[in-house]
């Protein structure tokens, strides 16, 4: 009888022990990803740029959990703000927020619709600016 109780309980601890390495792995498989980091310049300088991009781009990395992280650039710390479009498309920069005007794209990019692409409620208050 001793026996088959051992066997039971050993039975029963690989069981649990096998559903909990389970359960965790997940776990240690998203430990071993590397965070995301994109480079995005704006056309805007500092001034400017804390109120059309940088609440945005703060609220995105808190949501992202460290699984991401935009690293925000403002006018000309990378590329020259006239060369972002082609800069983006070479690679150089991941990420571009800037308007029809300031991105010199060679094809006409006002269909997008966006004039203050990522920003937030403060693109209210472009109109003033």
């Amino acid at each position: 009888m001793k026996r088959r109780n051992f066997i039971k309980k050993a039975g029963a601890g690989a069981a649990v022990a096998a559903a909990a390495a389970t359960v965790s792995a997940p776990n240690v498989i998203a430990a071993k990803k590397t965070k995301i980091r994109w480079r995005l310049q704006t056309y805007a300088g500092p001034a400017l740029g804390a109120h059309v991009i940088k609440p945005s781009i703060d609220a995105f990395n808190k949501v992202a959990n460290g699984e991401m992280e935009i690293q925000l650039y403002y006018a000309d710390q990378l590329v020259p703000t006239g060369e972002l479009f082609r800069a983006m498309q070479r690679g150089t920069i991941d990420a571009v927020q800037s308007d029809d005007d300031s991105i010199a794209a060679p094809v006409d990019i006002s269909v997008f619709g966006g004039y203050f692409p990522f920003a937030t409620r403060y693109s209210l208050d472009v109109p003033v600016l």
